[in-house]
């Protein structure tokens, strides 16, 4: 009997599920529709706080999701009936 993978299962879809309480720049990046370096000009100017794990070039930087969710309710226009 061979294995199949079944396809509606995969990391995005657990992600999506159970979702961490950290953004990466690319996260953010695929959500708001921009490039990197913008991701990082809106949060350095909404004074997102970066958690930076390692050094130099090989380090990551997260962002929490809960501040995240926080600027895009800030910047929302217009009123919800």
């Amino acid at each position: 009997m061979s294995r199949r993978k079944d396809s509606s299962v995969g990391r995005k879809g657990l992600a999506k599920a159970n979702p961490t309480p950290y953004l990466s720049p690319k996260d953010l990046a695929e959500r708001w529709r921009c490039s990197r370096p913008t991701v990082t000009r809106i949060a350095e100017r909404a004074g997102l706080r970066r958690f930076c794990l390692g050094e130099g070039r090989n380090g990551i930087v997260r962002y929490l999701r809960e501040e995240v969710e926080a600027y895009e309710a800030s910047r929302c226009v217009g009123s919800n009936p």
